[in-house]
């Protein structure tokens, strides 16, 4: 599937039961709150993108994925997914993977907001990312961290 910048791959409030597997491009997890965009994660290169709870719960997803680069993915319906995992335990094994991974991406997610400074987040992205500087806009990233664009700018500049 080719998504072009600014196509949407889940858009909120629309149910979607596929999961996609990143090839190139990058896509960005957003929720929409009093109208502001609040960014919950960057996909890039090789990573499985899918709205993991609203699929498990089967309910419409709160947030949006959108490419912000054209991109291109490889999507198979979960459902399928979930039906040859029976069948096969590598493709059984790599389910559980995919789950972990994501579990353990929110986990940290959660424990940086509660343990971490601004200042470490950051370093912590930038070290585990290098390449985000170039590739994602900074109020996206300063969405991401839990800032604004201009605590970000001043993180920045005291490197």
């Amino acid at each position: 599937m080719k998504l072009e910048k600014g196509n949407y791959w889940i858009e909120a409030g629309r149910k979607n039961r596929q999961i996609g597997f990143l090839d190139a491009g990058y896509l960005r997890k957003y929720y929409l709150k009093e109208g502001n965009e609040i960014t919950d994660y960057f996909y890039f290169e090789n990573d499985f993108t899918a709205d993991l709870p609203s699929i498990l719960s089967n309910t419409p997803p709160a947030a949006s994925i959108v490419a912000m680069q054209n991109s291109s993915l490889v999507t198979f319906s979960y459902d399928d997914f979930n039906e040859l995992c029976s069948a096969s335990p590598p493709l059984e094994h790599l389910h559980r993977l995919i789950i972990e991974i994501t579990f353990l991406r929110f986990y940290d997610r959660a424990v940086s907001f509660i343990m971490a400074t601004p200042r470490e987040r950051y370093d912590r992205l930038v070290s585990s990312r290098p390449d985000i500087l170039q590739r994602v806009a900074q109020h996206h990233i300063a969405s991401y961290l839990g800032m604004s664009p201009q605590h970000l700018s001043r993180i920045r500049a005291k490197k």
